[in-house]
């Protein structure tokens, strides 16, 4: 039996337990997985048990593995996304994607297996530039060099016209001294998207590293009003599932501000806010977004607001100064 299919099946096996609702230690409630949520958002648990239940009277339904899968991949539940993910993937064995997340959950944890994750999704992928980026990123967690560059090339070849691509090259070349080779990945990916934050913090490296202090200071500049982690389109990743609790909401919200698209992006704080006020990073963000606006009383109120739950938060209470 093949590895994958010996975690599905632990997945698959009973919990033992008498009642059919019981979840077990091993995690697990009617073999399907279903992590704890004794200290949970009441709206993320309502949103799992949605989604738990249609799986439960759908078991043979692959979309439905895929879709609890996302939603515990929406709120960190890693452990739980990639047992929904390797039982998607023994159902359908040719489907990319589910390998593809599986690597996800892993690459923080477990570098290695996900880079085993990775080369099974390349099998039925082999033309997916983001695939490439993730697998360099896995072999450079584990110190494999010289594979990690060799994805992050292979990344460029086959999706020439990403900036997301051309960023990963050029730190992968930054790390390994070659700036001339950086400084070239890094402005193709500013002359393909001027807002990639990540490329202009490194082509500000690269020019420091060549003795060309002014440019640095430039790049150095424009990367401070830049977003700082880089967006990009991976649609064999995309997560299709409504953000539930203050986590995903406020993680939302700071996704759709990376995009230029800050009314939307105000309505994931607010929702944020009203599922946990205590929610520093959404009320901080709206309060930006508000104060760029120009309305600032409104932004100022909202960390008055926080600062009443949290006296002493030292971020609202920064933020709080710089609005007056």
């Amino acid at each position: 039996m093949s590895r994958v299919a010996v975690l599905a099946a632990l997945v698959l096996a009973s919990c033992g337990s008498g009642s059919p609702d019981a979840t077990g230690s091993d995690g697990l409630r009617d073999g399907i997985p279903y992590p704890d949520l004794a200290h949970v958002e009441s709206d993320v648990v309502r949103a799992v048990d949605e989604d738990f239940a249609e799986l439960r009277a759908n078991p043979d339904d692959v979309e439905l593995w895929d879709k609890l899968g996302s939603r515990y991949m929406v709120h960190d539940f890693k452990d739980a996304a990639r047992a929904c993910f390797l039982r998607a993937e023994e159902m359908d064995p040719g489907n990319a994607r589910y390998p593809y997340l599986v690597g996800w959950t892993l690459i923080d944890n477990a570098p290695e297996e996900a880079i085993e994750a990775f080369l099974r999704a390349q099998k039925s992928a082999s033309d997916h530039g983001p695939l490439y980026v993730a697998l360099g990123n896995a072999y450079a967690r584990v110190n494999r060099d010289e594979e990690a560059h060799a994805a992050f090339q292979r990344a460029v070849e086959v999706d020439p016209n990403s900036a997301y691509a051309h960023t990963s090259l050029g730190q992968d070349e930054l790390s390994r001294g070659n700036f001339e080779a950086a400084r070239t990945e890094f402005e193709k990916a500013i002359e393909l998207d001027p807002n990639q934050g990540e490329a202009h913090v490194g082509l500000s490296q690269v020019y420091l590293a060549l003795g060309r202090t002014e440019d640095a200071r430039r790049e150095a500049a424009l990367s401070r009003d830049l977003p700082q982690v880089s967006t990009h389109t991976d649609w064999l990743a995309a997560i299709d599932v409504s953000p539930a609790g203050a986590q995903a909401r406020a993680r939302a919200g700071l996704a759709l501000k990376r995009s230029g698209r800050e009314e939307e992006a105000a309505a994931e704080f607010r929702a944020a806010l009203a599922s946990n006020a205590y929610c520093t990073v959404a009320r901080r963000q709206l309060a930006k977004l508000l104060a760029k606006q120009g309305r600032t009383e409104e932004a100022l109120a909202l960390i008055e607001e926080g600062l009443e739950l949290q006296p002493n938060n030292r971020e609202l209470r920064a933020d709080r100064e710089r609005l007056r």
